[in-house]
């Protein structure tokens, strides 16, 4: 192994580069480089031998799950069941809409209007999802 010296030539990873490369070693700690000059971006930097490894991704924190799907697709069957009697509107931005209202969406499907948000929305449910729709839009 050979003796490395102050101005020497090393690889080491350069920081702004991204890369290996050559650099000039600046300051020596022990047998090894503690500070080198990158040859290629002029960048003084500590020495690494190595492009870094890659940090682990933190595990991704999805959305919580219904506490069972199959019982709100049960309830909204049932609650189905109960609506088929109830008259249903097409849904219209401009249309006026209350709580309890039975509204159908040409992309959503037919739902149920849980709250009025004011001044200008509604929230709505429908079979898989629930959705915030825009109401009484002049």
């Amino acid at each position: 192994m050979t003796k490395i010296a102050a101005g020497a030539e090393v690889d080491a990873y350069c920081t702004k580069c991204k890369l290996v490369l050559a650099h000039t070693v600046m300051a020596i700690e022990g047998a090894k480089p503690r500070r080198v000059k990158c040859n290629t971006c002029g960048g003084e930097h500590n020495y690494r031998p190595s492009k870094p490894a890659p940090k682990a991704a933190a595990a991704k924190k999805g959305k919580a799950k219904p506490a069972s799907a199959k019982r709100t697709r049960q309830t909204w069957e049932e609650a189905m069941q109960e609506a088929s009697a109830k008259p249903r509107k097409a849904y219209s931005m401009s249309g006026s809409y209350g709580e309890g209202d039975w509204i159908e969406h040409r992309t959503f499907g037919i739902g149920c209007v849980q709250a009025f948000v004011p001044p200008n929305k509604i929230v709505v449910r429908f079979a898989d999802t629930t959705k915030t729709l825009v109401c009484n839009r002049s």
